[in-house]
């Protein structure tokens, strides 16, 4: 089962797998607001089976 939603240059997912039931994990790509080479920002949760991911396409273009 998947759910995704997505607002603009923002989306979130969240998944169910079963065979990762164990799986307990957080993360992100380290991006960094005002270097130039990051222009995305990823965080991913896995726990018990769920994943969670958070992106944020335009990371270094919100607000302006």
């Amino acid at each position: 089962m998947t759910l995704w939603f997505n607002k603009c240059s923002k989306s979130i997912s969240i998944n169910f797998h079963r065979k990762h039931f164990k799986m307990m994990k957080a993360w992100n790509n380290g991006a960094v607001k005002g270097r130039k080479e990051d222009t995305c920002f990823d965080f991913n949760i896995h726990f018990l089976g769920i994943f969670f991911s958070y992106t944020n396409w335009d990371y270094n273009n919100d607000g302006n």
